[in-house]
């Protein structure tokens, strides 16, 4: 339970855009920054009363958090003073040329995109399980340029399946690169096409 709470803990705070340090948080909540990191780290776990802010500040459900019922994903919570905002979903395969004649259905999100540039898309590997876990859903956005520290997603070479990276930049070389070893690195320079970039990381009941 300890190690999935921390690991849920440090997806959630990385899915939040802009990024927010653990020092941020830990000053919204008026802990040290070192207990914030114990926390993400697996050594001690947050009281019920933490638990709950931070559950409230990630927008996600204790459950999830606390790994009770593990076919939940982060739900952000819904607001019904926001404007009903959708993009298409599409196939992974789709946004290779981002073609696609019918959608596979519609996406909600908490951002409002120009037509046609934005689409939904599911994870369909574990590359970068701490942000994007495999069957989560991501929105993609060509009109967001990468930087580095971002998650994106792009074509290499031919293929046709785009992967799912974290874009580096290491002195003057961009990279995108994977949480896991196993998947390789790739750099920016080598036949790489960037399609767009991950805006939300949401898992919610699709709209028909």
């Amino acid at each position: 339970m300890k190690t999935q709470l921390a690991q849920r803990l440090r997806a959630a705070r990385s899915a939040i855009k802009p990024e927010i340090t653990q020092r941020q948080i830990a000053k919204e909540m008026s802990v040290t920054p070192s207990a914030v990191n114990l926390w993400e780290a697996g050594k001690t776990e947050p009281s019920a009363t933490d638990l709950a802010k931070l559950s409230a500040r990630y927008s996600v459900s204790t459950d999830w958090l606390l790994g009770v019922d593990v076919s939940n994903l982060p739900v952000r919570k819904a607001n019904s003073t926001h404007q009903l905002n959708t993009v298409p979903i599409v196939p992974p395969a789709a946004l290779v040329r981002w073609e696609w004649v019918i959608p596979e259905g519609l996406m909600q999100t908490d951002q409002a995109y120009p037509p046609g540039t934005a689409v939904s898309m599911r994870v369909t590997s574990d590359s970068l399980a701490s942000i994007c876990p495999q069957g989560s859903w991501i929105i993609v956005s060509k009109g967001h340029s990468p930087e580095p520290g971002c998650v994106v997603v792009a074509v290499v070479g031919n293929s046709q399946e785009p992967i799912v990276r974290r874009y580096m930049r290491e002195g003057d070389t961009d990279l995108l690169m994977a949480d896991d070893s196993r998947y390789p690195t790739f750099n920016v320079e080598d036949q790489v096409r960037v399609v767009g970039r991950v805006t939300e990381v949401v898992h919610r009941r699709v709209l028909v």
